[in-house]
This record gives structure tokens, C-alpha cells and sequence, in this order.
């Protein structure tokens, strides 16, 4: 007959069973917390994580992190350590109020911003065709690279469409003709 667990034995946690979150932390060293959110802050996928851990966990280590600078700003007194600080500088510029102050990238961003979609018809076509229900995302996405690349990808989406109605109206005479020879 086994002996009940008591509580005090559940939460103890000695060197061969660590708890799982304190796992979960151990995962990724102090540099790779600093690599991962300066590839955030600069907005690329080139970092030294790539390969070592997997979507899930680089998410999950992400969603932690945001958690970690939240509480940090609202109780300065949780950063202890250096490297706490410069996570939390890092986190800050990533995560933390946005500057009131205009730079003329945000200025061609908020122009960006007021792109008339219905101006590209056959872009949007394709954008709505690929990703059904994520549109706005790619929208998003499409905004930053400015209205004479959009007009580049509208022109391109048109020709490519064209050629497409014209090879269809081919294959419907093929067919015709060889409908009309039956008879």
C-alpha cells in the first residue's frame, strides 16, 4: 500500500526534480534572451537562435519575456541584476510607450496607413485568394514598402492576369473546335 503525498512534499523541489518552469528558463541562456529580443527590436529573423530551439518555444520564451518587462515597469524595484536592465532597456524599446516625437519614416508610414486598397483590385485579389481571412495582416505588411512598390505588384498581378484570360480564351476555342468537328 503506497503512502499518501503529502503537500509539503509536492511543492518541494530538489536538484533531480526541478519544477517544470524552472526548465522551461534554463532553456535559453542569458544571450540568447538578449539575441531574441534584439531581433525583435529589429524586426529580422537573422539571430543566433535559429536551429536551437523550436517556433513554440521561441514564442512562448517571447510571451514571457513581454510578460517580464511588464512587471518590471510597473515596479522599477524587480530589476536586480545587469542583465535584468538591459533586458528591460531592450524590452522597453520593443514593448514600452511610443515616442511622441515624429521621424520622417513615421511620417511616410502614416501615409502609408491611408493607402486606397480599391486602387489595387488585382493585388488584392491574390492577397485575399492566398490568405483567406489574414488580409489585414498582409495589408499591414504590404503598407511599409511604400505606394510605388505596391503599383509595381499591381501592374505585375494585371499582366500576369491577362495572360491568364488569354491562354483560358484559347483553351475555350480548343474546346469549341473540337465540339464543332464531333458534329
Amino acid at each position: 500500500m503506497s503512502t499518501p503525498t503529502t503537500i509539503s512534499a509536492v511543492n518541494r523541489r530538489t536538484p533531480t526534480n526541478p519544477s517544470p518552469s524552472a526548465a522551461a528558463k534554463k532553456l535559453f541562456t542569458q544571450n540568447d534572451e538578449i539575441d531574441l529580443l534584439k531581433s525583435l527590436l529589429n524586426n529580422t529573423t537573422e539571430n543566433n537562435l535559429n536551429g536551437q530551439f523550436s517556433e513554440t518555444q521561441i514564442n512562448d520564451k517571447i510571451r514571457r519575456l513581454k510578460q517580464k518587462y511588464q512587471k518590471q515597469a510597473k515596479s522599477k524595484p524587480s530589476i536586480k541584476t545587469p542583465h535584468d536592465r538591459k533586458t528591460y532597456e531592450i524590452s522597453r524599446e520593443i514593448w514600452g510607450p511610443k515616442k511622441t516625437e515624429k521621424s520622417p519614416i513615421e511620417d511616410e508610414k502614416k501615409e502609408d496607413s491611408e493607402i486606397n486598397w480599391s486602387d489595387y483590385p488585382f493585388l488584392m485579389r491574390q492577397v485575399s485568394g492566398a490568405f483567406p481571412g489574414s488580409e489585414e495582416i498582409y495589408k499591414k505588411g504590404l503598407m511599409g514598402l511604400g505606394e510605388d512598390v505596391l503599383k509595381g505588384f499591381e501592374k505585375k498581378w494585371m499582366e500576369i492576369e491577362m495572360e491568364e484570360a488569354e491562354i483560358e480564351a484559347k483553351k475555350a476555342q480548343l474546346v469549341y473546335n473540337q465540339m464543332k468537328d464531333k458534329n
